[in-house]
């Protein structure tokens, strides 16, 4: 399926629920596939009779970074494009690390949102950046949730990040840069295998046939989710003593008597109920959260906003 506006039009509109004149931001870093999504969304957002602003981030971490945000801001504006750059705190900017400067631009991403009230975050990855973070996460040793990649729509704190070019393959984005003429900047880091990313995506280029055979592996993934999805909350249910507003009482000897990762997945889904939210925690706290709680009977553990009891028979589970 090429890009173009037509596919890309009732792709947003088949996966993605907005308001009246909806307002709507999207991050952008000057490279292909932003811009391309900022280009697209520009069109349909004047169709719509919606507002939209471009967040252009300066990650700080090359020394080229400033310059090339006011150049893409000066694109966008020539594009009719409402834009602004935001700066990232030069203390947040550790080593040069490019994990790091993820973390500070969606942060940054989410808060100006959140302040400005703009319920929409649109970003541009696309289906090779998952097939990348599919086989990080695999290398990582994810389970299925994990291995599951990028979603083509999440809620985080309150906002929904939206990302429609995951349908598409960076060849197909390049297809549709060169066919209207739309320059970008090439951010030399993409091509530095120091980094894992970078790493693998020279592996996937240079390896046609395990390419197409991950390929497989991932859409395989994809497909059969949601019988994962069902198979979990089935299993979680048998374990469910009672159930309450932020508050969940599991039966801890049915627990235990599942395998770790099935353990690891029902803890989690557990600890996302009380909360509400699109809650999150490293599978290393996980893993200590289940040892502690296996080894003593009665005790009481706080855990990223959340507090686990561990009552004779009963895991409880509330928000603390």
């Amino acid at each position: 399926m090429p890009l173009n506006y037509s596919n890309f039009k009732k792709n947003i509109e088949n996966n993605f629920f907005y308001e009246k004149k909806t307002k709507i931001a999207v991050g952008v870093s000057g490279g292909p596939d932003s811009l391309a999504l900022s280009i697209l969304l520009h069109q349909w957002i004047v169709k719509k009779k919606g507002t939209l602003i471009a967040l252009i981030i300066d990650h700080r971490i090359r020394t080229e970074s400033l310059f090339e945000s006011l150049q893409t801001k000066r694109f966008l504006i020539s594009k009719g494009i409402k834009s602004k750059i935001l700066f990232i705190n030069k203390e947040k900017v550790k080593d040069g690390k490019l994990s790091q400067a993820r973390v500070n631009r969606f942060e940054k991403l989410l808060n100006y949102c959140q302040k400005n009230k703009i319920f929409h975050l649109f970003l541009g990855h696309h289906f090779d950046d998952n097939l990348e973070t599919f086989i990080l996460r695999k290398i990582a040793g994810s389970n299925f949730e994990g291995l599951n990649s990028i979603q083509l729509i999440t809620i985080i704190r309150n906002t929904q990040v939206v990302r429609p070019l995951l349908l598409y393959t960076k060849k197909d984005i390049l297809s549709f840069n060169k066919k209207i003429g739309l320059p970008f900047i090439n951010d030399p880091s993409n091509k530095n295998t120091k980094y894992s990313r970078a790493a693998i995506r020279e592996f996937l280029n240079l390896n046609k046939k395990m390419r197409k055979e991950i390929n497989k592996e991932f859409r395989l993934v994809r497909r059969n989710y949601h019988l994962y999805k069902k198979m979990l909350y089935q299993i979680l249910n048998l374990l469910i003593i009672d159930a309450g507003f932020n508050k969940l009482i599991l039966n801890a000897k049915k627990f235990f008597r599942l395998n770790y990762e099935l353990r690891e997945n029902i803890l989690v889904k557990g600890m996302k109920y009380v909360n509400n939210s699109n809650f999150q925690i490293r599978s290393k706290k996980i893993e200590d959260l289940i040892i502690k709680i296996s080894k003593l009977q009665n005790t009481s553990l706080i855990s990223n906003k959340t507090l686990i009891n561990r009552i004779d028979d009963k895991i409880i589970i509330t928000k603390g």
